[in-house]
């Protein structure tokens, strides 16, 4: 994502959409979106007990 933010901005690719919306679309149509989200609810999984602010299913 970073290599083609860059690419952007050095005009290497011409898009016809915002250079954000590209970026956003890019992203969802990657693997990386998954990536991110399992990265997160890892997180949140291992750190339920710091983060009181969350609910999950066993407080409920």
């Amino acid at each position: 994502i970073e290599q083609i933010a860059h690419q952007i901005e050095d005009e290497e690719i011409s898009i016809r959409e915002k250079p954000r919306q590209y970026l956003q679309r890019v992203f969802q149509d990657t693997i990386y979106k998954a990536l991110v989200e399992k990265s997160i609810l890892g997180y949140l999984h291992y750190n339920h007990y710091h983060l009181p602010m969350y609910a999950w299913p066993s407080i409920i």
